[in-house]
């Protein structure tokens, strides 16, 4: 019989609930922390799914006397409450320091932790090429913050993984379609390139890591999760506008950015682990999101 292991959700939103839907649970029993639980039911986050547990992440006893009943699996993904510095610095800094502080001393520590970050922290730009290797250098608050936190992890629990996600779209994220929508789109020149990744495929590498570690299989201690085609937002733009059935001719604001970000991501260490992406690309994953939509 399969030993049943106890994944705990810190911060569990969007990707917890999906990730809980998606898992097998006679492997595992997924529990889900947040400061108000009934926030996730009222927004039909399936109960039977998670079992949902009140804490504040940010309070290192709150983390503390849940955890010490026994988890196996910590996988933290956390979002602002408000897109400021402090909004950041509590999501991100003060969750990390608080686990940080719980983990080494846990009577059994979990065999895996998983820390969700984000691409974010590579403020760079100019259309480089940027891997695992590249040495993050933020360029913004909520950079800065994603990296300190991430810092904190490291520090310790240095067998920690850390996952950053490029910009993640898909049900309910459809940000990009409504601007398309709307007739905005980026210039043309210079280009600003795009790294996305579809939430699925955010949930399915969550679960590659969770299965390949069970089976004995070490990750590495950082990913960069994006889908294998950067492209420049305004190329993008034009192929979403003629896939939902308009003409090019209504795209008609281009709304110009302070800062131009524009990098290139590369894959290929997630890839390298096995995990082979539902949505290489973003006709792939831009495709479905449309038909489905119908």
């Amino acid at each position: 019989m399969t030993q049943q292991e106890n994944l705990w959700v810190l911060g569990c939103g969007d990707l917890g609930a999906r990730l809980a839907l998606n898992i097998d649970r006679d492997k595992y029993t997924v529990y889900g922390m947040r400061r108000n639980p009934l926030v996730a039911l009222a927004s039909k986050r399936r109960a039977d799914a998670v079992n949902w547990r009140r804490g504040d992440a940010t309070r290192a006893r709150d983390i503390e006397r849940l955890l010490v009943t026994g988890a196996d699996i910590v996988l933290a993904t956390f979002s602002p409450d408000e897109h400021t510095p402090g909004g950041y610095q509590r999501a991100y800094v003060e969750t990390a320091s608080a686990l940080g502080e719980v983990i080494p001393v846990l009577p059994k520590p979990p065999r895996l932790v998983l820390w969700v970050s984000s691409t974010r922290v590579y403020g760079q730009s100019g259309e480089e090429f940027i891997d695992e290797q590249t040495p993050p250098v933020p360029g913004s608050f909520q950079g800065e913050a994603l990296l300190k936190a991430e810092e904190i992890i490291r520090a310790a629990v240095p067998a920690a993984c850390i996952v950053r996600f490029a910009g993640i779209y898909g049900p309910g994220r459809d940000r990009l379609l409504s601007q398309v929508r709307a007739g905005r789109c980026a210039p043309p020149q210079p280009p600003q390139y795009s790294n996305r990744i579809h939430v699925d495929d955010c949930i399915g590498f969550l679960l590659h890591l969770i299965e390949r570690h069970r089976e004995g299989w070490a990750p590495e201690p950082l990913y960069i999760v994006a889908d294998s085609k950067p492209v420049p937002m305004y190329e993008l733009q034009q192929w979403l506008v003629k896939a939902m059935g308009y003409t090019s001719a209504h795209l008609r604001e281009i709304v110009q950015t302070s800062v131009r970000r524009s990098k290139r991501l590369g894959n290929q260490r997630m890839l390298a682990s096995g995990y082979a992406l539902k949505y290489p690309d973003y006709k792939a994953g831009y495709g479905a999101l449309l038909a489905a939509e119908g």
